[in-house]
C-alpha cells in the first residue's frame, strides 16, 4: 500500500484552504471558479469604460450589469459549495450536509439565469446594432431566448421529489438527465439562431468584405459556447450517473464557470461599438446614420452614394473637427430608400469659426471685411 503523507506541517505554515486530490477536488473548483470571478470582473471593468467613452447608456448595458451581479453571486455561491464539502468523496466528509446540497441547487439555478441574461442581452444589442433590418427576426429569436431561459430554470428546479435539492443522480431521479440534454439542446439551438441572425445582418451591410469578416468574427464569437454546452453535458452525465455525484459533480461545476466567464467575454467582444458600429476606416472618419445629434455647437453634413447630399459650407471653414464614436448614439445602420441593402454612411462635423478675411481691391487696395455668419 502507498504510504500515507504526512500530515503535519512545519511550525508557522499553515494548511491550504483546499487541495486537489483523487477523494477531494476542492482545489480544482476553487481555481477555475477564481479565475472565472477575475474574468468577468475584468469584463465588467471594460465594459463600464466604453460605456463612459461613450457618454451614454443603453438598455443592453443595463441587462449586461445585471447578468454581471448574478454571475459573481453564483461564483460566490460555487465557493460556498466548495467550503460545505462539494467535490469531496462522500466518506471523507462526516454527513452530506442539507445546507450544501441547498447551495449547490441554488447555483445552478444561478448559472441557468446567467446564461439566459447573456442571450437576452445579446439580442437587444442586435436590436440596436441592426435597428433597421426587419426587426421581427431578432425579436422572435428574443422570444426564444426567454422561453429557455423560463424552461431550463423550471426543468432544474423541479425535480422528482418535494426537496428537490436532493435529487443529484439518477438513482434519486429517473428524469434528471433528459431534462440536462433538453437544456443543453435547447440552449445549442438558441446559440445557432444568434450566430445565423448575425450572420444575416452582417451579409446585408454594404461594407468590404474584409470589414465583414473583422465584424463577423467579433460578433459571432458566441459560436464558441456550443462546444462548451455540450462538454458540460457530458460532465454532467458523469455525475447523474456516478455513485458518487458530490464528487464527480467538481468536473460540471468547474465546466459550468468557464461556460459563465466566456459568455460573459463574448458580451463584451459583442459591445465594443468603437470596433463595431462606428468602425474606423483609414481616413478616421466614424459611419453613422446621421441621425444623432451633435453635444457641440458644429455644424454637420452626411455623405455617402445612398445618403442626402451635402450642403456646401462655403469656402471659409477654417477648422475640421471629425469626432470620435464616443459622440454618436445607437442606431448607426440605416436602410437607404433607392439601395438593396443596408448601408453605412459618413458623418464629418465641421466646427466653423468667425474670422478676418483680407479682400483684395483693385482701386482702394486691402480691407478688411468680416465673414459671413454660418
Amino acid at each position: 500500500m502507498p504510504a500515507t503523507p504526512a500530515t503535519s506541517l512545519p511550525p508557522g505554515v499553515s494548511p491550504p484552504l483546499t487541495i486537489d486530490t483523487t477523494d477531494n477536488h476542492g482545489g480544482l473548483i476553487v481555481i477555475w471558479t477564481s479565475l472565472a470571478l477575475v474574468v468577468i470582473l475584468s469584463s465588467m471593468a471594460a465594459r463600464i469604460y466604453s460605456a463612459c467613452q461613450r457618454h451614454i447608456f443603453q438598455r443592453d448595458d443595463l441587462l449586461f450589469a445585471i447578468m454581471v451581479i448574478v454571475a459573481i453571486a453564483q461564483t460566490g455561491v460555487v465557493l460556498s459549495q466548495v467550503r460545505l464539502g462539494w467535490g469531496v468523496h462522500g466518506e471523507t466528509h462526516s454527513s452530506r450536509d442539507d445546507s450544501m446540497l441547498k447551495t449547490a441547487y441554488v447555483g445552478d439555478l444561478l448559472a441557468i439565469l446567467a446564461l439566459g441574461l447573456s442571450k437576452v442581452t445579446s439580442c437587444i444589442f442586435y436590436e440596436t446594432l441592426f435597428s433597421q433590418l426587419q426587426l421581427h427576426l431578432i425579436r422572435g429569436v428574443l422570444v426564444a431566448m426567454l422561453l429557455w431561459t423560463v424552461l431550463s430554470i423550471v426543468l432544474v428546479g423541479v425535480r422528482c421529489s418535494d426537496q428537490p435539492w436532493l435529487d443529484l443522480s439518477a438513482s434519486q431521479c429517473g428524469s434528471l438527465f433528459p431534462r440536462w440534454i433538453a437544456i443543453t439542446v435547447f440552449d445549442i439551438v438558441t446559440e445557432l439562431l444568434l450566430f445565423a441572425y448575425a450572420g444575416f445582418a452582417i451579409h446585408r451591410i454594404q461594407i468590404s468584405l474584409r470589414k465583414k469578416l473583422i465584424i463577423g468574427i467579433t460578433l459571432e464569437s458566441r459560436i464558441m459556447l456550443i462546444p462548451l454546452a455540450a462538454i458540460r453535458l457530458y460532465y454532467m452525465h458523469q455525475q447523474i450517473v456516478s455513485t458518487d455525484p458530490v464528487l464527480l459533480g467538481a468536473y460540471s461545476t468547474v465546466t459550468t464557470e468557464v461556460y459563465i466567464a466566456i459568455s460573459v467575454v463574448c458580451l463584451i467582444a459583442a459591445f465594443l461599438k468603437s470596433f463595431i458600429v462606428v468602425f474606423v476606416d483609414k481616413k478616421t472618419l466614424s459611419y453613422s446614420d446621421g441621425t444623432s445629434t451633435s453635444r457641440s455647437k458644429s455644424k454637420r453634413f452626411s455623405s455617402g452614394t445612398a445618403g442626402p447630399a451635402a450642403k456646401p459650407m462655403g469656402h471659409h471653414s477654417s477648422a475640421c473637427a471629425v469626432r470620435g464614436w464616443e459622440r454618436e448614439d445607437d442606431p448607426m445602420i440605416d436602410r437607404p430608400a433607392d439601395a438593396r441593402g443596408l448601408q453605412i454612411f459618413k458623418t464629418v462635423q465641421l466646427d466653423v469659426r468667425d474670422e478676418s478675411i483680407e479682400l483684395a481691391d483693385a482701386g482702394q487696395g486691402r480691407a478688411s471685411t468680416p465673414s459671413p455668419q454660418y
